[in-house]
Parts: structure tokens; sequence; C-alpha cells
């Protein structure tokens, strides 16, 4: 009876983890060990590995949104956000001096500023090439305002461009939909995350989720948000490219 009931919550571990509720999966984990004595069943093996590769991803020490009601951003129809108009400004006038001001003022300001400030940094450090310094960064930004979903999901980008970790990445993106699902960019990258993970493990069940989540992104995306469809076409076509290969 316990092996069967202990099969059942394996069972349902995984599911959540491809679904995307990562957090919930490694949440009923952990309470799975604790309510279970150590036992040779396969099963708790595969548990016990499963909090192991995702507390070696972060999650133990993973920040948490708070009850405070934060404005979350708006993406224009350029893809940009204004927290990153620091940044763009610095881009096209090449001032030194200036934008180390400006960052300076950010990081003497309130929580919401200093936060802005190591967002800034973390995008500075991205276009720099920095990437352990872009890490840092964007990680420090969310454990000053962790309410702010552009933090969590910018974050959740960089790691997929660069190819990074996808179980850290989906536990970041899983948090920015949570903070702000209205957004379609961030059902977008979850979906990039999934395909990341389907080509590196050639496992197809993470393939409803990933196709769920472009459906959400095109399902929210405005009429003025040119670029992001295109992002979305095309996408798709690298999917469809990647079936023919692999199916």
């Amino acid at each position: 009876m316990v092996v069967k009931q202990l099969d059942e919550q394996v069972q349902q571990v995984n599911d959540l983890f491809l679904s995307g509720q990562v957090k919930e999966s490694y949440q009923l984990a952990k309470r799975i060990i604790m309510n279970h004595a150590v036992v040779e069943e396969e099963a708790y093996q595969f548990i016990q590995q499963h909090v192991a590769m995702l507390e070696a991803n972060g999650y133990a020490s993973m920040p948490h949104p708070t009850d405070e009601k934060v404005k979350q951003s708006v993406e224009r129809t350029d893809g940009s956000y204004p927290e990153r108009d620091v940044l763009t400004a610095y881009i096209g006038s090449q001032d030194d001096e200036q934008f180390g001001k400006v960052i300076d003022e950010l990081l003497a300001g309130s929580i919401e500023a200093q936060a802005n400030a190591y967002y800034t940094m973390a995008e500075y450090f991205v276009l720099a090439e920095e990437r352990d310094k872009a890490t840092a960064q964007y990680a420090e930004a969310i454990k000053l305002q962790p309410n702010k979903a552009l933090y969590w999901g910018a974050f959740a980008q960089f790691l997929n461009r660069q190819e990074g970790s996808p179980y850290l990445a989906l536990r970041l993106i899983e948090e920015a939909i949570l903070l702000d699902g209205m957004n379609p960019r961030w059902h977008y990258i979850q979906g990039n995350i999934f395909l990341q993970l389907v080509a590196a493990t050639k496992n197809l069940s993470y393939l409803p989720a990933l196709e769920e989540a472009w459906n959400k992104a095109e399902k929210r995306c405005s009429a003025k948000q040119v670029a992001l469809k295109m992002d979305l076409v095309k996408s798709r076509d690298l999917l469809t490219q990647w079936k023919k290969q692999m199916l």
C-alpha cells in the first residue's frame, strides 16, 4: 500500500514538473521525503534525485514573492521595457560617466530603484558578454524586489539564450508567470525553455507544455506586438523542423 501510494506521488511530482509547475513539484517532493522513512524503493530514490537536482539549481535558496502589490512592467510594441531605458540611453550616447552617475543614483534610492539598478547592470553585462556578472546582477535584482515579474523573466530569458540550466530557467519563468500571467513574453520564453529541454533530453513529454505555453503567448499578444508574433512563428517553424528530424 505504501509503495503504491509512493508511486502515485512520484507520478504527481513528475506530471507537475512536465507541465511547468516546477515550484510545486519541488515542494511536493520535499514533503514526500519528510513524510517517508528512508526506503530502498526505486520511486523514493527518484524523489531524492529529483530534489537533489533541483536544489543543485538553486531551488532551496530561491527568493519568495511577498504579499506586497507591485505594478508590473508593460512591454512596449518593440519588445522593450521602461526599466531598460537607462541602458538604452547609454547605448545611444556611450557616455560612461553619465551611465555610472545614473546607476549610482538608483543604488542610493529606494529598494525599487536599487533593484532597477541591478537589473540595468545585468542587461549591460549581457551586452558585454560577461555571463557570470550578469547572473549575479539578475539574482540581486530578484532578491531586492521578488514581486517584479520582469526581473524573473529577464533572468530566465538570459539563461535560455545562453543555453544555461533549463531547470533553473523553468523555475524563474514560472515565477514571472505567477506574478504577471497576462504578459505574453513570459509564456513565450517558457515555451522556448521547454524546446531547449526537448532538444537536450529527447524527452517528448515536454511537448504538450511547450505548445500550450506558445498558445497562451499567442492569445495574449496585442495587435501591435508584431515582433513577438513573428518570433512565435519562427519558433514554431523551428519546432516543426526538429520534429521532422526526430520523429
